[in-house]
């Protein structure tokens, strides 16, 4: 077996760490050193991965594989912080289709620990009429719940913000609705929304 640094990243997903592939306990552990224990990231630059659903961590891991999403180079969190860093696209081409699959049911069957962060509370209640009129379809119940696309509220919003960005560009590639969705918010809106899911935090 070939040594493969590994970790994930959603919204949204994405840091490093060392493991050997087909190993879960090994896959796992590494993930769990950047993305928090069951992947309840404490970083606010790196998702929370524990409690997304199975699917949509696997489409991650697979649109890594092809550059579907940012891959933005990382330095690593624990254990040998010297170690050069690496990036989600190199991390996610050394996985088999069943250290995905693996990886996908290991997270999504885990408990999703929203973040403690900082919001505007006069903004939470324009972002949730946001929500409601062009997220709910695909986030459900107030973006609480993983279902067609990935859970929102309670996400780390300096992480959100950073992987959004790239959607323009055509790095991070989602859904056309999304696309189009994102391109009608003004700067204000936006704001708005991320503060609405940074207020879900229980």
């Amino acid at each position: 077996m070939n040594n493969l640094h590994i970790c994930l990243l959603v919204l949204l997903l994405g840091l490093p760490g060392t493991a050997l592939a087909g190993d879960i306990g090994d896959l796992t552990a590494q993930c769990d050193s950047c993305h928090g224990p069951e992947g309840a990231s404490s970083n606010n630059d790196v998702p929370i991965i524990g409690g997304q659903s199975a699917e949509f961590i696997s489409d991650t891991l697979n649109s890594f594989q092809v550059w579907g999403r940012p891959c933005i180079k990382s330095l690593y969190r624990t254990g040998d912080t010297t170690r050069p860093g690496t990036d989600m696209c190199k991390v996610a081409a050394g996985l088999s289709n069943e250290d995905i699959e693996a990886l996908g049911s290991h997270y999504g069957k885990l408990p999703f620990i929203a973040a403690r962060q900082e919001f505007d509370a006069s903004q939470v209640a324009a972002g949730a009429a946001l929500h409601e009129e062009a997220c709910e379809r695909c986030h459900e119940q107030g973006g609480e719940v993983a279902a067609i696309g990935p859970r929102l509220a309670g996400q780390w919003v300096p992480y959100m913000k950073s992987t959004l960005k790239y959607v323009p560009t055509g790095e991070h590639q989602v859904p056309p609705m999304m696309e189009r969705g994102l391109g009608k918010f003004s700067k204000e809106e936006f704001d708005a929304l991320m503060n609405f899911y940074a207020s879900k935090q229980d």
